[in-house]
C-alpha cells in the first residue's frame, strides 16, 4: 500500500487557531475504459503415444510447424517464449486396476501481438498448423502506467466530492485537501480459459475494452463553522 502525506499550509484552523482534530475517511475510486492495443495468447500444442519418444518427437515437429507459421504472419521471434513443457503418463482404470494407456506430451507458446486486429489471424494460423489448445487471451495496453494515474487522479476527485457531500450534510467546515492518502491494492484480473478446434471460418476476436480501476482512502480534517 502506498501512502500519500500532504503537508500543505492550507490546513483548516479552529477559531482558536488550533488544527482541527476531527477526522474524516472516505474511499475514493477512479475508473477509466480503454481500448487494448495488444494482446497475449498462449497457444499449445498436445501429443500422444504409447511410446514416449514419438509423443515427443511429433510434438516437436508440429510445435515447430506453429512457430514457422506465427512467424510467417508477421510475429517476430522474440514476441513467441516457450511457457511449459510437460510429459506425463496417462491411465485407464479397470475393475479397480491402473492400466497405462499413453504418454501425453504437451508444450505451450506465449505469442505478444502488437497488432491487435491481427490476433484472430494469429489465433487460426496456429490452429491450422497444429496448435490444438489456446490457454487464454489477455488483452494489452501499450502506455497503461498514463491511464491508471487517470484514474488515480479520477479517485482524488470522488473522495473529495464525497467529503465535501457529506461535510455540507453535516454542516461542518472541510479542509478540503486531505491529510493522508492510502493507495489501495488494485486487484488482478485472471483471463478467460478456452479451447479451439480448427476450422475453415475465421476466428472472431473483440477486444472491447480494458477497465483500469485505482481506489485510495483519504482522510480530510473539519470542524464546525
Amino acid at each position: 500500500m502506498n501512502q500519500i502525506r500532504n503537508n500543505d499550509n492550507h490546513s483548516l484552523r479552529n477559531q482558536d487557531g488550533t488544527r482541527g482534530n476531527n477526522k474524516l475517511r472516505v474511499i475514493g475510486k477512479g475508473t477509466v475504459s480503454v481500448r487494448p492495443d495488444g494482446a497475449e495468447v498462449i497457444v499449445g500444442v498436445t501429443t500422444e503415444d504409447k511410446q514416449l519418444e514419438v509423443a515427443q518427437q511429433e510434438n516437436a515437429q508440429t510445435m515447430q510447424q506453429v512457430i514457422n507459421s506465427i512467424r510467417a504472419v508477421g510475429v517476430p521471434q522474440r514476441n513467441i517464449q516457450t511457457r511449459n513443457y510437460n510429459i506425463r503418463p496417462d491411465y485407464d482404470y479397470i475393475n479397480g486396476q491402473q492400466i497405462f494407456r499413453v504418454y501425453e506430451v504437451s508444450t505451450n507458446l506465449e505469442v505478444a501481438i502488437s497488432d491487435i486486429n491481427s490476433v484472430g489471424q494469429i489465433i487460426d494460423t496456429a490452429v491450422s498448423n497444429g496448435a490444438n489448445s489456446v490457454n487464454g487471451i489477455i488483452f494489452t495496453i501499450s502506455d497503461e502506467t498514463a491511464q491508471y494515474y487517470e484514474a488515480l487522479r479520477r479517485a482524488v476527485e470522488d473522495a473529495q466530492n464525497k467529503a465535501r457531500v457529506i461535510a455540507n450534510e453535516l454542516n461542518v467546515n472541510l479542509d478540503i485537501i486531505p491529510i493522508e492518502i492510502n493507495e489501495q491494492n488494485e486487484e488482478e484480473i485472471m483471463p478467460a480459459v478456452m479451447t479451439l478446434k480448427s476450422s475453415n471460418a475465421s476466428t472472431p476476436i473483440e477486444a472491447g475494452e480494458n477497465i483500469i480501476n485505482a481506489d485510495i482512502e483519504a482522510i480530510f480534517v473539519y470542524s464546525k463553522y
